[in-house]
């Protein structure tokens, strides 16, 4: 937590890590796929697609032709807006909480995610915490999303921050390879199914600031 603690920069993966949209995610997928490509529902798991953007996570279903690939990108990407703008997006508990304390200690705050550009900004203005980020890097910004670690670098560049100065935050495994790929420390939260073979790892955000304030907090004598 001590080599946590001196770090400048701390990248935050948007999806599942600081927001709850994960289940909204899923849904938009199976309905779009359901309608669109039903055969591809048997064993479909939202799970192992977490930090891909959506044109890759078609394209790993088995969606390759052009024309049909963005057809069913676009049509999950406005599916998930249009609940972002019905009001049933939602912060992970303990995210409101921990940007502020960063906040509050002066570190730099980046959003780097396989999300949209179109549905990243309708989801930071829904929640209300695109003014704790200096910058966002999504999908649109990268040739290749998570778990290839263009996005992390191409934050790192932009924003003039030495790898070793920063950490990843993340809650799947293609985000904790993209930050490894990168050269940062990765620190994970909201997914206690890799606790066993991932360190640091927290069961929440909460966690992870109570982690930090207490590192933080003077020794008694």
């Amino acid at each position: 937590m001590n080599r946590l603690l001196r770090k400048t920069a701390y990248l935050f993966d948007l999806d599942g890590t600081l927001l709850n949209s994960s289940g909204l995610h899923e849904k938009a997928f199976r309905e779009v796929l359901s309608d669109y490509a039903p055969r591809l529902l048997e064993g479909f798991d939202y799970e192992s697609l977490k930090g891909e953007s959506t044109a890759e996570s078609f394209r790993g279903l088995g969606i390759v032709e052009a024309g049909a690939l963005e057809a069913l990108v676009s049509e999950k990407q406005r599916r998930y807006r249009a609940a972002v703008l019905a009001g049933e997006l939602r912060l992970m508990l303990g995210s409101w909480e921990i940007l502020e304390l960063l906040q509050r200690r002066r570190k730099r705050l980046f959003v780097v995610t396989g999300g949209s550009r179109r549905s990243v900004d309708a989801a930071l203005d829904a929640t209300g915490v695109r003014a704790f980020f200096e910058a966002v890097i999504t999908a649109d910004d990268v040739a290749c999303g998570k778990p290839a670690p263009d996005g992390f670098l191409l934050c790192l560049a932009r924003s003039g921050i030495p790898a070793g100065h920063a950490v990843g935050i993340e809650d799947s495994i293609n985000g904790l390879e993209a930050c490894r790929a990168a050269g940062l420390d990765a620190v994970l939260v909201n997914n206690p199914s890799l606790h066993a073979t991932v360190h640091p790892a927290f069961p929440s955000l909460v966690e992870f600031r109570l982690a930090l304030v207490r590192q933080e907090e003077p020794a008694h004598v």
